[in-house]
């Protein structure tokens, strides 16, 4: 702009500044009363079993994260989970002596980030009273608090994602080099916290050369800076996949493992893990690959088996197109449902244990409908409009091809919020200027709304979270607490298998070892191809002195689970209690390449070794195990007993 044309500006007047800067001025009382209920919710929930990460992914993060803290920082040869999380999680281990606490609360800090993020999108797409009501909505919205506080990469894709949002539309409105290389650093975190933002990167690029063509100025060194930016940061994830795994692997392995999860036969738009997999990270992953090369019949590299599960979906897609645009729908609508649709911690099952969750937060049951409204009504009235809806739909055809659940829409959030401020604020104005016709539209499409989003589409899983909390119980070893938890999962469900495993397993620490092996059995007549059943049951029979009917069921096991590295090693266990020292030390090397992260199958190798006098190997065996769990009792314990020999 010329100094001429700044010249013919009039000045602003004192009465439009002054309500301006009142809302400006109310923004830092909402942020505080954002943080204060934050952590207050954070000071409740140490009530929880879920408040330490003990199971799940919470549980995944937090062991990768041990794990770069103790000086493992490569990891797997290929990253099978986003990088930025645990590193993030280690170096907060790293500076506050591994407190979770401190991390929790560093994490309800980056929540107030998402809080200004979100006021600074409504000011920038509305204004600064839709800013103002949009972060307000979120300061009060339970399922944002609830998620913020759970050892999840999301903590920290929330204020990515909408800082990359919101410079975006800086970089839009008037792009700069310095611009280019901030949104494209917020653009390349936030992927190696959540890949669901890699669909929007191809439109906005595009879109903005297109826009540099057309401009006179022609500046396409910033959006040069932006992109160069992204690989840069990015880039470090690639090259270790390549160098370390010797893999052509972008970013991570399990697209396709997921990508299958959500279009297969059996999908129901909800995680459901395919049969002869687990549900957990770890398992995952050595499951898929065991799957995968058994169909194959050969050893492949981590994008190989992405590659084959991919292929099964798209088979799948070819020939029942119609299933899958169904699915699709489903999908969609799922994403809108107000059923907080968790896979690690719930938000409603959570009131059972933080008195905080049982005050009436607002939840999607009212955001939804809101949401809706602003985009039927309101979207068309937006500034950066094309990078809203660009924004949305990208992230929900991304979200669309895999499956949903609650913690996967948190990224959308921060724009969502702003839409739905914009809704309401809209429909003020109607009820103001007494537009009635408007306000019926208004209401019939909040009507609809709360219709769509309260479809009745999906149950809550009780049964999962009552075994879920027990597993953490047990973890702890609370073994009495636990066995109420599992008694309340199978009042609801007595046939389920997954209640009845693990019910079999509490009764085992018990010592109620009858009633552990019925358990066993009856989780067994539930699911007949339930591997870790007959694993349990193997040890049954061990501990009873049997091992011959100890090596049966895990060699069952390993017929359902041909590469299940847990079953060679309880095999090898048996074979080294009936004195072959042979059949041991293969179960136990096939147990090691089937898992390189095994303590146990190291430690147990190390003590073939020491029965045949080799004991440099053995303590090589015992300190790999150490190496890969510093605490791991047994490697200990053996090569304490060691150095008492020397």
């Amino acid at each position: 702009m010329s100094k001429k044309n700044k010249a013919r500006r009039p000045p602003p007047s004192k009465k439009a500044a002054e309500p301006s800067n009142a809302v400006t001025a109310l923004l830092w009382p909402i942020l505080g009363l954002g943080l204060f209920i934050k952590i207050l919710y954070l000071v409740f929930s140490r009530q929880s079993p879920f408040y330490e990460p003990l199971l799940l992914d919470p549980a995944y993060y937090h062991q990768w994260a041990l794990k770069i803290l103790n000086g493992d920082f490569i990891g797997d040869p290929v990253f099978y989970g986003l990088p930025l999380y645990p590193f993030f999680l280690a170096l907060c281990y790293k500076l506050f002596h591994s407190s979770v606490f401190a991390v929790k609360l560093i994490q309800a800090f980056l929540g107030v980030v998402t809080l200004f993020f979100i006021y600074k999108i409504g000011e920038k797409l509305v204004s600064k009273k839709t800013g103002l009501l949009a972060a307000t909505l979120a300061v009060f919205y339970g399922p944002l608090f609830f998620h913020e506080q759970i050892f999840i990469p999301e903590a920290l894709s929330l204020p990515l994602y909408a800082g990359a949002f919101y410079v975006s539309c800086l970089f839009a409105d008037r792009p700069s080099v310095k611009k280019g290389l901030l949104l494209g650093a917020l653009f390349g975190l936030a992927a190696l916290t959540k890949a669901g933002i890699l669909l929007f990167l191809p439109i906005f690029f595009i879109a903005a050369f297109l826009k540099e063509t057309r401009s006179t100025q022609k500046r396409f060194l910033p959006l040069a800076a932006c992109l160069a930016s992204f690989l840069l940061i990015v880039a470090p994830v690639s090259a270790h996949n390549m160098i370390y795994g010797k893999d052509r692997v972008f970013l991570t392995s399990h697209s396709g493992f997921n990508f299958y999860i959500g279009n297969n036969p059996k999908s129901e738009g909800v995680f459901v893990a395919p049969e002869g997999s687990g549900s957990n990270v770890e398992a995952q992953i050595e499951d898929s690959r065991a799957i995968a090369e058994k169909a194959l019949g050969k050893s492949l590299k981590a994008s190989e088996v992405s590659r084959y599960w991919s292929d099964r979906a798209w088979e799948f897609i070819r020939q029942n197109p119609s299933k899958f645009l169904e699915l699709s729908v489903r999908k969609t609508l799922l994403f809108f449902s107000v059923n907080e649709i968790s896979d690690v911690d719930d938000y409603l099952f959570g009131k059972n244990f933080n008195p905080i969750l049982r005050f009436p937060w607002l939840g999607f049951s009212v955001l939804g409908p809101l949401v809706i409204l602003g985009l039927v009504v309101s979207i068309k009235t937006i500034r950066h409009r094309f990078l809203t809806v660009a924004w949305i739909i990208s992230y929900l055809l991304g979200l669309a091809a895999f499956f949903i659940n609650a913690r996967y829409r948190l990224p959308l959030l921060s724009v969502f919020f702003v839409i739905a401020a914009a809704g309401v604020m809209d429909l003020f104005d109607r009820i103001k200027n007494r537009a009635w016709p408007q306000v019926f539209f208004y209401c019939l499409v909040l009507a609809l709304g709360a219709w769509a989003t309260r479809l009745p589409l999906v149950a809550t899983d009780w049964v999962r979270d009552y075994v879920n909390t027990g597993d953490i119980y047990q973890q702890k070893k609370d073994f009495e607490r636990a066995t109420e938890l599992y008694q309340k999962a199978l009042a609801i469900e007595p046939d389920s298998y997954k209640a009845n495993l693990a019910m079999g397993t509490v009764q085992t620490k018990l010592g109620n070892h009858d009633k552990a092996k019925e358990f066993y059995l009856r989780s067994l007549a539930d699911n007949p191809n339930n591997a870790q059943a007959y694993n349990n049951l193997g040890f049954w029979y061990d501990q009873q002195g049997d091992l011959e009917q100890a090596k049966t069921c895990f060699l069952k096991a390993l017929e359902l689970k041909p590469n299940s590295s847990q079953a060679h090693n309880n095999l090898g266990m048996i074979y080294g209690k009936m004195g072959d020292d042979r059949k041991a030390f293969e179960e136990f090397k096939i147990s090691i390449n089937l898992n390189p992260r095994s303590a146990r199958a190291y430690t147990n190798l190390g003590l073939i070794y020491y029965r045949v006098k080799e004991l440099e190997k053995a303590e090589e065996c015992w300190r790999k195990a150490l190496q890969i769990d510093p605490n791991f009792p047994e490697a200990k314990r053996a090569v304490s007993l060691l150095h008492k020999e020397y």
